[in-house]
């Protein structure tokens, strides 16, 4: 289901880089094995003769790939490469002249595209792809970020992918397709109400096979930090502590006194740097 053939062309094209103090931010994009390009930031230090380690960032729903880019020019100034792309689902911006029922029609075809998810983790791992052809990249030495969608995805990729080595999930779902049956939230809600049974059952099904649960348990040797938010309205405590309970070790769990986009939670962005930058020390020895 995620399999691709990694030897096909990579199509990497740089339209702009702009240098900042000790790093350059590249707006980059590369072919993606299941269609179109994937818009990416690739910022590098300008540290040269030795390799570097690497990170790889996923928005949340709500945001694209500027969402991290603050985090990443902190990164940066420390020595670590990032590379933050754009989700599928973020690629074609809805039409301004549509009615509210017609943008509500397309956000519900958005977020039942199976499909969108599946080239989501294709993606990322094509995003290796790209960061094993730097020459000062250290492949070795390789994280993960994610945020909301980033951190579903980022579970499953987890127990597929064995080139990463730490990963930081940030209020992430266990099982997506446990919300869409049972959540109140009014995107939930709104989902099951414009689909009709039969199509509603059908999208369960398959998307049952995505839930994280089934792959994070893979993660091993992996290392994992899961964040979470007290109070949020699209990540139960029960989806979180599964989520948690199920993966396996090394592992780490933090909760924050803060909402599903951790708002102003100051906290949660240093430990996550924190660990990260610890994790990609650790993998050097």
């Amino acid at each position: 289901m995620f399999e691709y053939d990694r030897s096909l062309p990579l199509g990497f094209e740089e339209s702009s880089s702009v240098k900042k103090d000790g790093y350059s931010i590249r707006d980059v994009s590369y072919l993606s094995p299941l269609g179109g390009r994937v818009p990416a930031y690739l910022i590098v230090p300008n540290i040269e003769a030795q390799t570097l380690p690497a990170v790889i960032f996923m928005h949340p729903g709500q945001g694209n790939r500027t969402t991290f880019l603050s985090e990443a020019e902190v990164l940066a100034a420390k020595g670590v490469i990032s590379l933050l792309i754009d989700a599928p689902s973020m690629r074609n911006p809805l039409p301004q002249d549509l009615s509210q029922e017609q943008k509500l029609a397309l956000l519900v075809e958005e977020v039942v595209d199976v499909q969108k998810y599946i080239q989501t983790v294709v993606d990322l791992r094509r995003g290796i792809d790209l960061l094993s052809t730097l020459e000062n990249a250290d492949i070795n030495r390789l994280a993960y970020v994610g945020h909301s969608l980033g951190a579903t995805w980022g579970g499953v990729l987890a127990g597929i992918e064995e080139r990463i080595k730490a990963y930081v999930l940030m209020a992430g779902f266990s099982s997506v397709s446990e919300w869409h049956r049972t959540s109140e939230h009014p995107l939930a809600s709104l989902i099951r109400h414009h689909l009709s049974s039969e199509r509603f059952d059908q999208f369960i099904s398959t998307l049952e096979s995505l839930d994280a649960v089934h792959y994070i348990k893979n993660a091993s040797p992996a290392s994992l930090f899961f964040q979470f938010a007290q109070d949020d309205l699209f990540v139960s405590k029960e989806q979180a502590e599964r989520f948690y309970d199920v993966a396996s070790s090394p592992k780490e769990i933090a909760w924050y006194e803060t909402d599903h986009l951790f708002t102003n939670c100051s906290a949660a962005y240093q430990e996550r740097t924190q660990w990260i930058l610890r994790e990609l020390e650790t993998l050097k020895k």
